[in-house]
């Protein structure tokens, strides 16, 4: 990446579209590296084309809201064919139909940009960031000369911890309709195996010794066996019986539960609640969502947990195969549940500083050594949580999504990651370049048109 003033794309002014704080921290991240910034807000159309007549560099339209997005980003596309335009939108549907429709134009994630900065704590303590690339994964560590990129091995944990993790999951469902269920399903079992053992015992060929069985834990009646065995036979038998009833009756009370539940966790396959070497995630929005598809990706087990039984992105986890826990994760007895002491690390992303920080400290609370990586809106509520006492790693995400897509308007590479309180690029060529640049002055800015 050029640092100097001489950048082509700085010669012209940036149209900027959006009206939140991640357009906000786009333009002062323009500003700083010596761009000149038209910021419109979410303005009529007449306003924007009156900004595309000073032909600028670049059209940003930065905003959380793909709607609003997709609408500008036709508009300027029908006013101004073939200028350069750099739009954000979270759902992959919506951004491959606009790649396709609109020409020149590169849509972007902010969530896909902090993404590699939220994996890399909840990887390994040493990674600032970690980055899948062509040739392997790439993580960005820390050092007295400045961040350096490195190969990173496998992260996903060996075959035989994952079968232990997958027995443990399969065993010990979250809920309590799931363990209702296991448990008479268990229960049911136990009494099949040991009546067919028993008519095994006794001479029985082994279908009528299964079949007798069968009768039991359907609470059909006992065996002829027992009918005509000793007292102690019946004795047992008895007792089998009242236990099949008991356990017929708790397996089919979990199981009407869980057909009448939204079942987000499943009690076997994929979406079952991971129980060791696995990341929980907090909260289920753009970030958390994109979160968890990307610790998927790599391998890790990963759990969910949104206290919005309804929010846009659990219908979409569960199509993903992401286990998703509604409730509230702050509530400790709630981490405990989800084995918060064997697991890799807790990600704390939901959409309120405050309750980041409430996670952190019930998470650690659980755990004191747990990795713990919290989301921040509001550096100072981070700053001033961490001068108290060690909550995690924080990551101001409107930070790095400006920085990502201010680069990106200015014609470099989109991923960044911070080391040390400053922001950095990674290029094509996974050098890492300080942003904005130390040498660039910054021209005047305009706050929008007058």
């Amino acid at each position: 990446m050029t640092e100097t003033n001489e950048h082509p794309l700085r010669a012209a002014p940036v149209v900027l579209i959006g009206e939140d704080r991640l357009s906000t921290g786009v333009a002062e991240c323009l500003r700083s590296a010596g761009v000149e910034v038209i910021a419109l807000g979410e303005p009529p159309l007449g306003d924007v084309r009156t900004a595309l007549r000073d032909r600028p560099s670049a059209v940003l339209i930065a905003t959380l809201d793909d709607i609003v997005a997709l609408r500008y980003a036709l508009v300027v596309e029908y006013m101004q064919p073939g200028v350069r335009l750099i739009v954000t939108i979270f759902d992959r549907t919506v951004a491959g139909q606009v790649r396709r429709s609109v020409r020149n134009c590169e849509v972007l994630s902010a969530a896909e940009i902090v993404v590699p900065s939220l994996i890399g704590p909840c990887v390994d303590t040493d990674l600032l960031a970690l980055f899948k690339g062509s040739d392997g994964l790439r993580g960005v560590v820390g050092g007295a000369q400045g961040p350096t990129l490195r190969a990173a091995g496998p992260v996903r944990p060996g075959r035989w911890r994952r079968a232990l993790g997958w027995a443990r999951s399969q065993l010990r469902p979250f809920d309590v309709g799931g363990r209702i269920l296991v448990g008479g399903a268990c229960g049911l079992l136990a009494v099949l195996v040991l009546d067919t053992g028993i008519g095994l015992a006794h001479g029985e060929t082994l279908l009528n010794a299964w079949y007798a069985a069968v009768k039991v834990i359907t609470t059909v009646g006992p065996s002829r066996l027992v009918d005509r065995g000793s007292e102690a036979l019946r004795a047992v038998g008895s007792l089998s019986m009242l236990a099949a009833a008991v356990f017929f009756a708790a397996f089919t009370a979990g199981l009407v539960q869980r057909l009448l539940s939204r079942r987000l966790a499943a009690i076997v396959g994929r979406r079952t609640i991971p129980r060791g070497d696995h990341v929980v995630v907090i909260g289920l929005g753009h970030f958390g969502f994109r979160l968890c598809l990307a610790l998927a990706d790599l391998g890790l087990r990963v759990v969910a947990v949104e206290r919005n039984e309804n929010a846009p992105n659990v219908r979409m986890a569960k199509r993903m195969g992401i286990p998703v826990v509604v409730a509230d994760g702050r509530e400790r007895s709630v981490l405990e549940g989800l084995s918060l002491r064997r697991a890799r690390a807790l990600a704390a992303v939901t959409s309120d500083d405050l309750t980041n920080v409430s996670v952190s400290v019930a998470a650690l609370a659980v755990r004191e050594d747990l990795r713990v990586v919290l989301r921040a809106f509001e550096g100072a509520v981070a700053q001033e949580s961490q001068a108290l006492f060690h909550i995690g790693v924080v990551r101001d995400v409107f930070a790095l999504a400006s920085a990502g897509l201010a680069s990106a308007a200015l014609g470099g590479s989109s991923r960044v990651i911070v080391a040390d309180h400053e922001t950095y690029v990674i290029d094509d060529r996974e050098r890492l370049h300080r942003f904005p640049p130390d040498r660039v002055q910054a021209r005047p800015a305009t706050g929008g048109l007058t």
